[in-house]
């Protein structure tokens, strides 16, 4: 006999469950709830406004969390191909760039939300917006929603799409997984990923608004654990710019479960190794032996820059000539123009964050279905649960291969 389902959560994943759900034809009634003022506001500022759907090049080591094993299952059956197909069959097209990120070919998130939104209204899905659920209870015939207005709603099935903390002013919110609690699920801590960092600011003082092409690496001691390439930007509290935002989650999770401050050095050089790049600084000297230091990295890179790299070098004043560099001290620039280290004090948190790590534990729920192991009937989907991915595209993969798994699942349970 179909299940009415009800799913908590108007997000990316709570609306593509919701479609899924209505275009398999095989619920009784499926009822979205929204506790905002309409469905999909954090689906709208994805992308820069553009909406990364998905990376071509997605992998499980682009996601993190307590178990990033997790995540197989629902890749394996639920790829990329499938995830193009089911967005294909809501009338979109596709952008795809050179790093793998796909788009839709509009370029406006809001394409992706409506042709969600419109489906869902089409195939009879009931939305319910400023609509929270307060508490989850078992029922005769499944479970009993708690709702923040009053009342109750009843379905067979529930699915938790409720996100996470992220963004708070485009509705990410710590309530969504409360009503797992009384069943015995645990939450980890919540900490924001895709996020600025927060370095030591006295080296980088007279730096905020300058942006450079270069690449940042994440040292944990002195180990390199990840290197990103692209624009990084100083601002008056540390770094932002891609790249950061790569780095930050496992920066978070460092911070947080060591209580010591990684590090992430800057390399302004990328394309050359060190050797080529002392040979570059020797040649001109060798050039312009009488240009004022002050000049030195003129061209190189943005003069208030450079003038605060020869100073954390050691070199002063900069009113001297070229040619009175020592050897030691071209060394030292050299050095810092490869790897310029910054310790890293903390984030701008959950209110900046594009998405939230850490979140429910996995290990209470099946891989292959994403059945609670506790409550037989209640499935959880995309960030309420203890995965987060990188930067590009992958957080919104797995917001829809969980929850087209998890639907997939209720679908074959009897």
């Amino acid at each position: 006999m179909p299940h009415a389902l009800a799913i908590a959560g108007g997000g990316a994943s709570g609306l593509c469950a919701a479609v899924f759900a209505a275009q398999s034809g095989g619920f009784s009634r499926i009822t979205l709830l929204e506790r905002g003022p309409r469905v999909g506001r954090k689906l709208l500022a994805t992308g820069n406004g553009r909406c990364n759907l998905t990376n071509r090049f997605f992998a499980r080591k682009n996601y993190h969390g307590a178990d990033p094993a997790f995540t197989a299952p629902a890749f394996a059956r639920f790829g990329l191909e499938e995830t193009l197909a089911f967005f294909e069959s809501l009338g979109l097209l596709f952008h795809e760039e050179e790093d793998g990120r796909i788009y839709p070919r509009s370029l406006q998130a809001a394409s992706v939300l409506d042709a969600l939104r419109l489906e869902a209204d089409r195939l009879g899905v009931e939305t319910r917006c400023g609509c929270e659920v307060t508490a989850i209870r078992r029922a005769p015939g499944g479970f009993s929603l708690s709702l923040a207005e009053g009342g109750a709603l009843s379905a067979g099935l529930v699915l938790l799409a409720a996100g996470g903390p992220a963004s708070p002013k485009l509705g990410g919110t710590d309530a969504g997984a409360r009503p797992l609690a009384p069943f015995g699920h645990k939450t980890g801590a919540l900490l924001p990923s895709i996020v600025q960092l927060k370095t030591e600011t006295a080296p980088i003082r007279p730096l905020a608004g300058i942006k450079f092409e270069g690449t940042a690496s994440l040292l944990d001691g002195g180990t390199p654990l990840r290197s990103e390439p692209g624009e990084i930007l100083f601002t008056e509290y540390g770094l932002s710019g891609p790249p950061i935002l790569q780095l930050s989650c496992t920066a978070t999770h460092l911070l947080e479960k060591r209580g010591a401050a990684p590090k992430i050095a800057l390399d302004f050089f990328p394309e050359y190794d060190k050797k080529t790049l002392s040979a570059l600084l020797y040649r001109r000297v060798y050039a312009r032996p009488d240009a004022e230091l002050s000049h030195f990295l003129l061209g190189l890179l943005p003069r208030r820059l450079g003038e605060t790299i020869l100073k954390a070098a050691g070199i002063a004043p900069l009113s001297r000539r070229a040619d009175s560099l020592t050897r030691q001290e071209l060394a030292s620039l050299t050095g810092l123009l490869k790897g310029w280290t910054l310790a890293v004090t903390g984030t701008t948190g959950l209110a900046n964050a594009q998405a939230t790590a850490g979140g429910v534990l996995t290990r209470d729920f099946d891989s292959q279905t994403l059945e609670s192991r506790l409550v037989p009937g209640l499935y959880a989907c995309g960030e309420v649960l203890d995965i987060d991915g990188d930067c590009g595209g992958f957080n919104l993969q797995w917001a829809w291969s969980s929850a087209m798994l998890a639907v997939s699942a209720m679908l074959e349970r009897e």
